[in-house]
This record gives C-alpha cells, structure tokens and sequence, in this order.
C-alpha cells in the first residue's frame, strides 16, 4: 500500500459536552462511536491517518487505508472514528487498543465529514453538504466494508438520544446544519453523553478547601489495578461519615498503582474498600463521576 506522499493534518473540529441534545429543524443528530477521533488523507494514490492531534498512524491503520483507496478514487480529506465492533455492531473502545496492534483487519472507520475533495477546501460550505457530498463520495453502507458512512437522524434529539441510550451506546453529537468547518472547540457540534455505573476500588481520598472532597478510584483488571480518576461521594450523611471514619483506618504509606503527578494532596489507603460510581460513557478516565453507593468489603 502507497504510505509516502505527505499532505497537511488539519486540527479537528471538537464537540462541546452538554446535557441534554439541541431541538429543532436546524440540527442533525449521529451516534458518538466510541474509538479514536482520525483524519484520512487519499492523494494521488497515496493514504494517510492521522490522529486527533496530528500523529501519522497510517502503519497501524493499513487495511482500513487500502480499504478507503480501493472505495474512494479521489483525493479527499474525510474526518471520522476510528472503531472496532462488538458482535451487535456496537462500537467496543476496550478492544479498540488490542485490535489496532494484533487486529488491524477489524477495524472500521466511520466518516461523518468530508473537509477537502479533488484539492477544493470544503470547510467554508455547510455542514448538510458536506455531508452530502460525503455520502455520494462513500456509497450506502456495505458491510464488509472498512469505511462506512455516519447516518445522520433528523428530528426530536431527545427521542435519539433516548433510542441511543436504550440501545447502549456512548451518546449523541448534534450538529448545526448550517455550520462551517471549524477547528478547536466548537458550539456548532455538540455531544450528549450517556452515563454508566460501574464497580471501583477506593485508593485514596482528597479533602482540599475550597472544594468538593473526592476519593480516588482503581479498576480491576485481570492482572492489576488501573487509576482512573476521582468521584464525588454522593451517599447518605450517616454513610458518608462512616466512608471517611474507614478511610482514614485504612491510610497506609503508599498507592496501590500510579495516580499520576496531579494529585499531590491526595492521601493514599490500603485498596480494599469497593464502590459503585456512575460516570460519563465512552471516556478513559472517570469525567463527572460521583460514588452513588458504598460495597462491604
């Protein structure tokens, strides 16, 4: 496969988090895909990938570059997600990191804008037709096919976003349709994420004032535990005292794993106190986390 001609990454244009989706006939609403954020570049014959901050990883996503190559026969610049599928064709990101080093064939990359086609700059057109031409760049979908286009709802983006958190998926992003092509931070693209509570152990705890006290917590895995971040204790009152009377009987001299160089006020215990904490969908590190339930150890 042809890797070697050079062309420019353009920054990406980035979702703001809200709470709930926008209403009205001037959005259009997708499924987040829950993978890596990437850009392709086809000129010439040549394909290239890129990260969300510009990282060439056209090695790692080989098949799915031939696949765009052997789909697309014009120079175009698509910005989409890069996904690995689950048996009911829900996108899996734990499997996302194992599949791109021993798996490359099961990745799929979904398109949902099209930022350049035959050396002509798109941005400044609206974002329906983009979209537009994106589709008739792309086809129907295929299913075989390692690139596939993002269907996009037009209607209520509560009763989507409804549909997609019964569906368990990561969220929603609306965009305006009228909407041009910016990088950075955008209004014009907006993202509703569904929440999710899981099981976490407690590794430490912060009380600094001015601010809310959190617990740090852990995941588990097979072979060790993983920090991923704080969460806001939002038990009972009588509970909650007797969170921080078992807290400080379990501090100890040192984490259970890494917590990372931000958190220098934090107080490490011993990691046997278990809780169920619910958390933003789809994100690495817990994001508006808060302990809704205290576990007996």
């Amino acid at each position: 496969m042809k890797t070697q001609r050079r062309s420019a990454f353009i920054p990406p244009c980035i979702p703001t988090l809200v709470d709930k989706p926008p209403e009205g006939d001037r959005w259009t609403h997708e499924i987040k895909y829950d993978g890596y954020r990437t850009q392709i570049h086809l000129a010439g014959g040549y394909a290239r990938a890129f990260t969300r901050n510009g990282h060439d990883w056209s090695t790692k996503y080989a098949p799915v570059l031939g696949g765009a190559r052997d789909l697309i026969h014009r120079d175009a610049v698509l910005d989409g997600e890069m996904v690995v599928q689950d048996e009911t064709g829900r996108s899996d990101f734990k499997k996302l990191a194992t599949a791109i080093r021993w798996e490359n064939a099961s990745l799929v990359f979904y398109a949902f804008d099209l930022l350049s086609v035959d050396g002509n700059d798109l941005r400044k057109q609206r974002c329906e037709d983009r979209r537009d031409r994106l589709h008739e760049l792309i086809g129907d979908p295929r299913p075989i096919s390692p690139i596939q286009f993002s269907q996009s709802f037009e209607g209520s983006g509560a009763e989507f976003f409804a549909a997609a958190e019964k569906m368990d998926l990561e969220g929603i992003v609306s965009k305006r349709k009228a909407s041009i092509y910016r990088s950075g931070d955008s209004k014009d693209w907006l993202k509703t994420k569904a929440y999710i509570t899981g099981e976490f152990v407690v590794i430490g705890y912060e009380r600094k004032r001015g601010a809310a006290p959190s617990l740090l917590l852990a995941e588990e895995t097979d072979a060790r535990m993983r920090y991923v971040g704080r969460a806001i204790p939002a038990v009972p009152g009588a509970q909650r005292d007797e969170l921080w009377q078992a807290l400080e009987f379990l501090h100890t001299s040192h984490f259970a794993t890494p917590i990372g160089a931000g958190n220098k006020a934090a107080v490490p215990v011993q990691p046997v106190l278990k809780v169920m904490a619910k958390h933003l969908k789809g994100e690495e590190k817990l994001r508006h986390a808060t302990v809704t339930e205290i576990l007996r150890p």
